[in-house]
């Protein structure tokens, strides 16, 4: 392919935590170069560099030769310029993987514009957006892929007597804030709030949404929370954070006795005296990407979720690292193998994984490689943009009505 004939794709930047957005804008760069699209990353926390890019991009590309603008987490999809979506008015597509449960950002799940499209890297919540969000214009399934940041796989080879790595990056937050937050709302609301969770916890494999605890706990308190969405997705928020956070607590607590390095922002809210853990300020993405390319093993905890997994799972076996996960529907019929060295929170504990992986780091480093060789083949970020270009050609022709021929842009099998 010529110059000339080259095309791009935009990557639109923000800010977040650790860098987390900016890395996974990195995996998504190198997979879209793989592939012959030229990335260019426009920078949204500097309006004057983004407009210069956005203005360097058209002058060197044409609009017909720029694929789409991608992000993460509906990063830049609701800028306007004088009242008017500013991708719809230069006619150029949005794609936009959004990473959580749309009862967060609701705005960014049903932004009304006919040039953003939402894709879901879980199957639960672009479910979620179907049954009760209900959206109009369009949404898709598109997971993320096994991600090195760059790197190739590296396979592990433990010596004998030496302790692997094993990794624990996870914000525990702060449940505790939460609870007090709540002490202030109506009484009606604290009683869902306290039902939903007991629901949760005790009728539910305590691994997917808690959507429905929200609705069972919404009516014994004889309120309709189907058709209420803005206090629909208020609960579930609350309950969802809580849940999360109460899993890390339980985590980082049964992993205190272990030789696990725990990354967080926050202090656990328990004795940690004599513990075998060592609890470490948390890493930026691309540092925690480096030590995930050493370690043995990185432990997950994913969100509430029954058909998919967390991206942390991704990165662990992107890179040849053995990911101890909590188990979920998912999770048992796409890697069985794994399930010895998994855990959930009723039965196998994490204690259970990880003491497996230290009595034979060996054997745990070839089941991590193998189910890795497998992801890698199966679903790559490189499958992921093959994917996302589809997507976006379907945007660009049937949105905008573009007339260029396809054959300036990467397509399945070339």
């Amino acid at each position: 392919m010529t110059d000339k004939q080259k095309s791009a794709a935009l990557i639109l930047q923000g800010h977040s935590d650790y860098n987390s957005l900016s890395g996974l804008n990195h995996e998504l760069a190198l997979a879209f170069r793989a592939r012959g699209l030229e990335p260019i990353l426009v920078d949204l926390t500097d309006g004057q560099q983004a407009q210069s890019t956005l203005t360097t991009a058209f002058s060197e590309y044409g609009k017909e030769r720029i694929l789409a603008a991608f992000s993460f987490s509906g990063m830049g999809v609701q800028i306007e310029d004088d009242g008017q979506n500013l991708w719809a008015k230069l006619g150029i597509p949005v794609l936009t993987w959004l990473l959580d449960h749309p009862a967060y950002f609701m705005l960014r799940q049903s932004y009304p514009a006919s040039c953003v499209m939402r894709l879901y890297n879980i199957k639960d919540f672009l479910n979620f957006q179907r049954d009760y969000v209900k959206a109009p214009l369009r949404s898709a399934y598109c997971p993320l892929g096994a991600m090195s940041y760059g790197k190739e796989p590296k396979r592990r080879e433990p010596k004998k007597g030496e302790e692997p790595v094993i990794l624990f990056p996870k914000s525990l937050g702060k449940p505790s804030v939460l609870e007090e937050r709540w002490s202030y709302l109506p009484a009606v609301m604290q009683r869902i709030i306290r039902d939903t969770i007991d629901h949760y916890w005790g009728e539910t494999p305590r691994s997917g949404s808690a959507a429905n605890s929200v609705l069972a706990a919404g009516d014994a308190a004889c309120i309709e929370l189907r058709n209420d969405m803005p206090l629909f997705c208020f609960f579930i928020a609350q309950v969802d954070n809580y849940m999360r956070g109460r899993k890390s607590h339980i985590l980082a607590k049964e992993l205190l006795k272990l030789p696990v390095r725990i990354y967080s922002k926050e202090q656990p809210d328990f004795d940690t005296e004599g513990a075998r853990a060592m609890i470490m300020n948390p890493l930026t993405y691309d540092k925690m990407m480096d030590m995930t390319h050493d370690a043995a093993a990185v432990i997950n905890v994913n969100p509430n979720i029954d058909d998919h997994m967390h991206d942390r799972v991704y990165s662990a076996l992107g890179c040849g690292a053995m990911p101890v996960t909590d188990i979920n529907p998912w999770w048992r019929e796409h890697y069985p193998e794994l399930l010895p060295y998994s855990y959930d929170f009723r039965g196998p504990t994490v204690t259970a994984a990880i003491e497996r992986i230290l009595a034979d780091p060996a054997a745990a480093s070839e089941a991590g490689w193998n189910a890795g060789v497998r992801m890698r083949a199966e679903r790559s970020m490189n499958t992921v943009v093959d994917e996302a270009v589809e997507w976006a050609l379907m945007m660009r022709y049937f949105t905008f009505n573009f007339t260029s021929p396809v054959e300036g842009f990467i397509r399945h099998g070339e």
